[in-house]
């Protein structure tokens, strides 16, 4: 943006420099032959001119970059946010609050996409723990109920739930309780 701002001063401002330039230097030499008086004030208005014809080009190219980087930052800004967001639930940071984007914003479809689609995997995960803590698993198979015990942890730190670690203490326990289970 700020390069066809830019681009199209400089079309404008160009010629017409340049244009300022040969007619002054015409009325200039015409002020010697007549009036040498007005020669100075010829070219003080040169001078003028050209100190403006270069101020309005920086003033121009300076608010069309302050407007375009505002632009930008506006437009980012939701995504941002949404990246931040997937970054905490990268970490295992599922408790966090869902997320939001004021009804006013411009990436509202994106935004109602992402929050759908954070539901519906912290709900699959729900999902996943509860058949989790169906099952059953034999203790006495230790590589088993390590992996079921882990994946349990796992799903339950997704979640922000607080894990519950079962020791080899308690699945000794366990195991000798089974043992006295089945001995009867």
């Amino acid at each position: 943006m700020v390069t066809a701002v830019a681009g199209g001063c400089l079309l404008f401002l160009l010629p017409a420099f340049y244009f300022i330039s040969q007619n002054y230097q015409i009325f200039t030499s015409l002020a010697y032959d007549t009036q040498p008086s007005l020669v100075a004030h010829l070219e003080r208005e040169t001078m003028w001119l050209k100190v403006f014809l270069a101020v309005s080009f920086v003033f121009i190219v300076a608010t069309s970059l302050f407007l375009s980087i505002r632009m930008t930052k506006n437009l980012l800004a939701p995504l941002v946010k949404m990246e931040r967001h997937m970054h905490q639930l990268m970490l295992g940071q599922w408790n966090i609050p869902d997320f939001k984007l004021p009804e006013d914003d411009d990436f509202r479809d994106l935004s109602m996409t992402y929050d759908y689609f954070h539901r519906a995997l912290k709900a699959n995960t729900e999902s996943e723990l509860k058949l989790l803590e169906k099952l059953t698993i034999d203790p006495q198979n230790r590589e088993a109920y390590a992996a079921w015990v882990s994946l349990m942890n796992t799903q339950r730190a997704r979640l922000g739930i607080e894990e519950t670690f079962i020791s080899n203490e308690s699945v000794l326990q366990l195991s000798e309780f089974d043992l006295k289970r089945r001995a009867s």
